[in-house]
């Protein structure tokens, strides 16, 4: 006689797999100029944010105060621009993507060398997203040398929480690969 064993799972674990899940979907890309050099570089100032309502946004705000708080973690202090040794840019880059749902179905008949078929497109909606990037950008030449993508997008009707969380993460995981090597 088969016996069935339970499983009990304690809260503690079942939070820890929900972390390890939600975590590994934040995940970033980055990219660098091979050919910059990034010693020296112990203060940042922040570019300033140009979007066309003239004043910073929500979600501006949010990630401000993410990149100063990792930032002055990592060592880095914050200073006018004119006596930056690197410039923090970013943006909140909208993308549309498409997204379908159901199924499609088709049928056709063939002879020989020919054929005649007919299928169905699943349905599809457009989904308006923003993804996060930052760049550190040389203060005298004004050219990007490190670039940070967040590959987990911001959508409209996440909770201020959730947004908070998201950034928070995507700017940690981003500026964690800072230096670069």
């Amino acid at each position: 006689m088969k016996q069935r064993v339970k499983h009990h799972w304690a809260p503690g674990a079942m939070l820890l797999a929900l972390a390890a899940l939600l975590t590994g979907c934040a995940t970033v890309t980055i990219d660098h100029d091979r050919g910059a050099s990034f010693a020296g570089q112990n203060s940042y100032a922040i570019m300033p944010h140009t979007e066309d309502q003239g004043y910073l946004s929500l979600d501006a705000s949010r990630i401000e105060r993410s990149l100063i708080r990792e930032l002055d973690a990592r060592g880095f202090q914050r200073v006018p621009m004119d006596e930056a040794d690197i410039l923090v840019r970013y943006d909140i880059v909208e993308e549309i993507r498409n997204q379908s749902s159901g199924f499609s179905y088709g049928f056709g008949f063939g002879r020989n060398n020919l054929g005649l078929g007919m299928a169905t497109a699943p349905d599809s909606r457009q989904i308006k997203e923003g993804k996060l990037v930052v760049e550190f950008v040389t203060p005298d030449e004004r050219r990007a040398i490190w670039r940070g993508a967040g590959r987990r997008n911001l959508t409209e009707g996440m909770s201020t929480d959730r947004r908070e969380r998201l950034i928070d993460r995507l700017i940690t995981d981003m500026l964690a690969k800072y230096p670069p090597g």
